[in-house]
């Protein structure tokens, strides 16, 4: 099918059409009077103007992130905080505001530094790797069972566990069975924290209460799953991301390295640029108009963020990587009370990386040509690989 008849037929969803194909369809329909409409997952308008979106992520009294978040709609409990409204996300935001506070980034930068840098001497002497591979899927995932006190020797199976899970967004049953699968192997970890308590967060996890109650082992599934979902999956994709960026322009690269307090701005446009997420649903709660749009109590919405990011009323030469840009203001961690709480962490994350890897090997480059996105369960976008070449060096102190 054909663009056009894309547009035609509004039959747009993660599932069938690609990240680079969705952008063109979104810039194609973004000047409709009435909002986008698609037939998939029992229908949905599409919001993808920066206003709009940002607008109705501020409104949850209106625009509602229950029943979930994503489509299809999958065989689970609503992922705390993310997939509530106030009251009852206050209850479980606090479990993730109290995991990661403002002096979190600052308390893991030796760790992370000590982590990335062992996994740069795993391939720094060979001189080509795919740095996807090497460095931006397994450090995320260390840093979050870091934070939370998972042990390490668990983590490589925690991370392979929740990769599969992420990918059977699409598949209700399979994403089931692969949810039970991750679950066998996170909730042991509360069970023991349970009968031999330790100084880390698992520890206060096991034993909390939330909204009266004790957490059962369904609660630990959903919430590891959003820790891992938001620390891991999305982190590894805005590395990749900043890598092809950075290292694919060697002027770019050159400049970072001479001056790295632009460094933050460099992480702003990558996730401008490219959102892990293209967006995520909301459901109306009342009638309420979108423009010329009306739109009935019990409809779905679709917020865009991929296409708010692009919008070239907001953005100047919206699909270009410019870091000297004056407006910054993306929507890839969300807006109003469902911002991501591990953002702050991300963007550390991301800066400790791109400063090590400068040092580490200042003439890498990209070998592997431009990227091609995938969609990867739900609307998380990622890059599979990257490779790239460097003049080998000694393994770091």
């Amino acid at each position: 099918m054909s663009l056009k008849d894309k547009t035609a037929t509004s039959g747009w969803t993660s599932y069938t059409t690609p990240p680079a194909e969705s952008l063109e369809l979104f810039e194609a329909v973004r000047g409709n009077a009435t909002l986008p409409w698609s037939d998939e997952h029992d229908g949905f308008h599409m919001l993808l103007n920066y206003k709009d979106v940002r607008k109705a992520m501020s409104d949850y009294r209106t625009f509602s992130s229950t029943p979930q978040v994503l489509r299809p709609m999958l065989p689970r409990k609503p992922v705390p905080a993310l997939e509530m409204d106030p009251p009852q996300h206050a209850h479980w935001r606090a479990i993730f505001n109290n995991a990661i506070t403002s002096k979190t980034p600052e308390s893991m930068e030796p760790f992370l530094r000590a982590d990335i840098r062992k996994h740069i001497n795993s391939f720094i002497e060979r001189g080509t790797c795919d740095i996807v591979r090497e460095i931006a899927e397994p450090v995320p995932a260390e840093a979050i069972c870091h934070m939370v006190g998972v042990d390490e020797a668990n983590v490589p199976e925690i991370r392979k566990r929740a990769i599969a899970m992420f990918a059977a967004q699409g598949e209700p049953e399979l994403f089931g069975q692969r949810q039970a699968e991750f679950g066998e192997v996170t909730v042991t970890e509360i069970h023991d924290r349970k009968r031999a308590p330790r100084d880390d967060y698992m520890t206060e996890l096991a034993h909390m209460e939330v909204e009266g109650r004790a957490l059962d082992d369904d609660d630990y599934v959903v919430l590891f799953a959003a820790f891992l979902g938001a620390g891991h999956h999305s982190t590894t994709s805005a590395m990749a991301s900043m890598i092809y960026e950075v290292f694919s322009n060697p002027a770019l690269r050159d400049r970072l390295r001479a001056d790295k307090t632009q460094i933050p701005r460099a992480i702003e446009e990558v996730l401008r640029l490219r959102p892990p997420f293209y967006g995520f649903f909301r459901r109306a709660t009342k009638p309420v108009e979108v423009g010329v749009t009306e739109i009935a109590t019990g409809e779905d919405l679709y917020m865009g963020w991929a296409a708010a990011n692009r919008d070239p009323e907001v953005f100047d030469h919206p699909d270009q990587f410019d870091m000297d840009r004056e407006n910054s203001r993306h929507l890839s961690f969300g807006f109003g009370i469902h911002v991501c709480p591990g953002a702050p962490l991300a963007r550390m994350e991301m800066k400790v990386l791109l400063e090590e890897l400068l040092d580490a090997m200042p003439d890498m480059h990209v070998i592997s040509g431009e990227p091609v996105y995938q969609f990867g369960g739900g609307d998380y976008c990622y890059i599979p690989e990257v490779q790239v070449a460097f003049t080998p060096r000694p393994k770091l102190d």
